[in-house]
């Protein structure tokens, strides 16, 4: 491992790694361990319980996603400098540049999979929760009459298995930006 990169350049690198994988971790939590206990409660509770997860995470998620983003994006940028020593010559056949940069998308595109594989679920379980508040009834009545594949409990587990998605991007972002911060 070469000692002659400069500090900036190992103080980002730290900071895009550690917020890929602390956001991949929290999202991975989610899914394996809160999921399954939200499930174990009754309806109206888990619902409501779901929804502060949501919330709280949504306020993680995106800061994550773009402090993480920026710095292999930066990371990215800074191989391709011919004047940098961290570049190793630069121009665009940088194999560094090409890996920062993909952990960079991989990060940041936590948010269009959100938008297009999440929200459908998020609306579902958003709808659910405010007509189960607003009925205020228990768990026997607020399942009544519903399709099997639309249940609150169907929905919640879906979201956990989706979420995995932005888990396993995270965590890659974070393997391709720890490899080629080792390898170079």
């Amino acid at each position: 491992m070469p000692t002659d990169i400069p500090l900036p350049i190992r103080l980002t690198q730290t900071v895009g790694i550690t917020s890929s994988l602390f956001f991949g971790g929290l999202a991975a939590g989610m899914s394996f361990f809160t999921i399954p206990r939200l499930l174990e409660s009754p309806t109206p509770l888990m619902l409501r319980q779901w929804r502060k997860m949501y919330i709280a995470g949504k306020h993680v998620a995106i800061p994550c996603a773009f402090l993480s983003s920026l710095s292999y994006f930066y990371l990215s940028y800074s191989s391709f400098s011919s004047t940098n020593p961290f570049a190793g010559g630069g121009g665009f056949g940088n194999r560094v540049g090409v890996a920062y940069a993909t952990a960079g998308i991989l990060s940041v595109g936590i948010i269009p999979v959100t938008f297009a594989v999440l929200m459908p679920t998020n609306h579902k379980l958003e709808r659910k929760e405010e007509e189960t508040r607003a009925l205020g009834k228990s768990d026997e009545v607020v399942e009544i009459g519903i399709k099997r594949e639309e249940t609150a409990k169907v929905l919640v587990d879906r979201w956990g298995v989706l979420n995995l998605w932005r888990a396993g991007m995270l965590f890659t972002a974070s393997l391709v930006g720890i490899w080629t911060s080792i390898s170079n």
